[in-house]
């Protein structure tokens, strides 16, 4: 088991899932987030807040996969019985933008939910997270750079 001080990540973010009575860590784990091709994202799970099983691997980009670098701020959202993962991706001949991920578990793995980024293509756009009506309608929230 791994403690807090062992596990490299950038923009943590803890979601607890009751049916588990854990709690899985997600953030930015590429050890070069800024050059150099992407590798993925990773998870933590942990009952105690103390110790945490992983790196688990969540999502390594399919076959085509628009985005090749700078995959960072993942948000890992439960909504309706499946986990949606929202996160920055950039590529050298595309803006950075917002994707959102889908998985029916946790642990993954996490699956593009549409070809390209749900932010507008002509924005520099990160840190997507979901927000969600007290009708139940699911919106996105994020920061559009003023780069």
């Amino acid at each position: 088991m791994l403690q807090l001080s062992d596990i490299r990540i950038r923009d943590p973010f803890v979601v607890p899932v009751e049916e588990e009575r854990a709690y899985y860590l997600y953030g930015t784990t590429d050890a070069a987030v800024w050059q150099g091709e992407a590798v993925g994202f990773d998870a933590y799970r942990s009952t105690d807040l103390v110790s945490w099983e992983g790196p688990i691997p969540v999502f390594r980009p399919p076959e085509g996969f628009w985005a090749t670098q700078n995959y960072w701020a993942p948000e890992v959202h439960r909504y309706r019985g499946r986990y949606y993962l929202f996160g920055s991706f950039k590529a050298p001949d595309a803006r950075r933008g917002t994707q959102i991920l889908v998985a029916d578990g946790p642990r993954g793995p996490y699956l593009p939910l549409t070809e390209r980024p749900v932010t507008p293509d002509d924005w520099e756009c990160l840190d997507g997270t979901l927000h969600v009506e007290e009708d139940g309608e699911p919106w996105i929230v994020f920061c559009h750079e003023w780069k």
